[in-house]
């Protein structure tokens, strides 16, 4: 009896183990993440609370480094087994400024950086039953700085409403666009300069190939972006190695001159567009005593740290720009051009820019500093081109003007306008909204201040507010309600290609001969002739420029 009873209690003892093995295994399955399959291997992700699917840094080429550095992406490896994609992938290498926000400098303090960086981040709603509009965001920060990971940028709040939505690291600085003869030679079969833009199209190209996996419509992409990362929709609008990776693009506070566009390997008139890359490239190898143009020079430049580059450019930066510049491929031609010809990708635009677009320098830097930098803004321009900036305005003030006016707004209704060469509509506006409580205190609409209202991300966040002195101000509920507006016309248009949708301001295209603007303000409502006069103006005296500037050659 008592053996039986023995044997009884093991048999129980064997089960009750099986039984707490099989509740582990049952207890793991659930709090694993979502697995999906792309063409380099199997992913897991991370399910949030609020029904939405997060895959984070993953590679979607391979590192741009050692030999590889300057030059175009290459696919990234397959892996076996299953990849875990629950964390930020590395920024790509770049200057950490002691004037970032608090709550950048902590982003930087927690996410590494390398030159193995070309990550992207995905968030998609849990239920994806059928295919979703897909927007790719492109960050900003001059073309030096930036990330897919900045926390602003946040996906949940988007995907909650259906959108699958995907943050891109690319190349920036000296490793995002860079040229020099030794290069030129050694590569003359491949792109080059244009880095960053490079990077840009391998994400859409692994948007294109790999989106159905998260529940994306890979034949509905719209790529957006702020600054720099509008600046880039605008020149991937004018790439013919873009075509047919995205169907709707927006182009948020980007300045594209009217003027010229560097070029990578031809000189230019005097001023900000003689130097070519490789002429800054020149300059480059000979601060680092680097000589010649053979194999051995292109070996030199790709042994240099990434501190050396970065130190190097925390000066350069203050003589050269970093946009993307003419190389005859990848760039073809002068953005403005391109559009003037109806050659750039015929798909719905969305382009504008906000009313004080100047604080995004201002508040850095020293009155003295400022002087100076007015000076450069103002380097070639004559009386005439300053005529609409009266004696009443001192220089800094008329260079405040014509880096918002001259730059941002009269280069983004030119856009605008060429869009009626090709068959999709356009739409424009100008963001002059100001947060209730600090209506008054600054002089206008700050540079972004709509991009967290658009990720939604300010709403738990206040810190995110744009200008970053007035973060963490209390949001009021129009506050509120005016970025749910906002966002809701940028998801209707990636939904349908307009923007428009039940219980908003209708927002009328642009057309040239009506010239009507959406004004996003306290107010939003459509404007006839926002500026017309000023506008008029200083888009004349850039075309006068231009005539002067660009040699018969290179004229259409």
């Amino acid at each position: 009896m008592f053996q039986f009873s023995v044997h009884r209690l093991a048999r129980w003892a064997v089960l009750l183990a099986a039984g707490a093995v099989l509740a582990s295994l049952a207890a793991a399955l659930a709090a694993a993440g979502p697995v999906v399959r792309i063409d380099s291997g199997e992913l897991e992700g991370e399910h949030l609370d609020e029904g939405v699917d997060v895959f984070l840094g993953v590679p979607f080429a391979a590192a741009p480094a050692r030999e590889r550095r300057w030059r175009a992406p290459r696919p990234v490896p397959r892996w076996t087994g299953v990849r875990a994609a629950t964390a930020y992938g590395p920024m790509c290498p770049q200057i950490v400024r002691d004037t970032f926000p608090e709550w950048l400098q902590q982003h930087f303090a927690t996410v590494p950086q390398s030159e193995d960086c070309l990550n992207l981040n995905i968030w998609a709603p849990s239920e994806r039953a059928v295919p979703l509009p897909v927007m790719v965001y492109i960050h900003g920060g001059n073309m030096q700085f930036g990330s897919g990971s900045y926390p602003v940028y946040d996906g949940r709040y988007l995907a909650r409403e259906g959108i699958v939505l995907v943050t891109i690291n690319y190349r920036v600085g000296f490793l995002g666009r860079f040229a020099h003869p030794a290069l030129t030679a050694a590569q003359a079969d491949e792109p080059l300069v244009n880095y960053g833009v490079m990077d840009q199209i391998a994400a859409l190209q692994w948007v294109r190939r790999n989106i159905e996996a998260f529940g994306g419509d890979p034949d509905n992409v719209t790529i957006f972006g702020h600054s720099a990362g509008g600046v880039s929709v605008n020149f991937l609008m004018a790439s013919p190695a873009a075509a047919g990776l995205f169907h709707r693009a927006i182009a948020q506070g980007s300045g594209v001159s009217l003027d010229a566009n560097r070029h990578a390997f031809e000189r230019g008139p005097t001023g900000p567009f003689g130097p070519s890359s490789e002429d800054v490239g020149r300059d480059f190898a000979a601060h680092f005593d680097i000589e010649g143009d053979g194999p051995t020079t292109a070996a030199a430049l790709r042994a240099l740290s990434v501190e050396q580059i970065l130190d190097y450019q925390a000066d350069a930066a203050r003589r050269i720009s970093f946009n993307p510049v003419v190389d005859g491929r990848l760039i073809p031609d002068h953005v403005v051009r391109v559009f003037e010809r109806g050659e750039q990708h015929d798909v719905p635009y969305i382009g504008g820019a906000n009313s004080w677009e100047w604080g995004q320098i201002e508040q850095d830097i020293p009155l003295i500093a400022q002087w100076f930098m007015a000076g450069a803004f103002l380097e070639g321009l004559s009386d005439a081109d300053l005529a609409p900036f009266d004696d009443q305005w001192t220089r800094i003030g008329v260079s405040h003007r014509w880096f918002a006016e001259g730059i941002f707004l009269t280069s983004t209704r030119y856009l605008a306008k060429q869009m009626a060469q090709v068959s999709s509509p356009a739409w424009l506006f100008h963001v002059t909204y100001q947060q209730e409580n600090i209506r008054g205190g600054v002089p206008g609409a700050w540079h972004g201040m709509e991009v967290p209202f658009i990720f939604g991300t300010v709403r738990d966040r206040p810190e995110f507010q744009r200008p970053k002195w007035k973060g963490g101000i209390e949001l009021t509920p129009a506050d509120l309600a005016w970025g749910d507006t906002l966002r809701a016309y940028w998801i209707d248009f990636a939904r349908n290609g307009d923007p428009n949708g039940a219980g908003r301001p209708a927002w009328p295209e642009y057309r040239p001969d009506t010239d009507i603007t959406m004004e996003l303000g306290a107010e939003i409502r459509p404007r006839t002739g926002l500026h017309a006069d000023t506008l008029d103006y200083l888009e004349q005296r850039a075309l006068v420029r231009r005539a002067e500037f660009l040699s018969p050659q290179s004229s259409p």
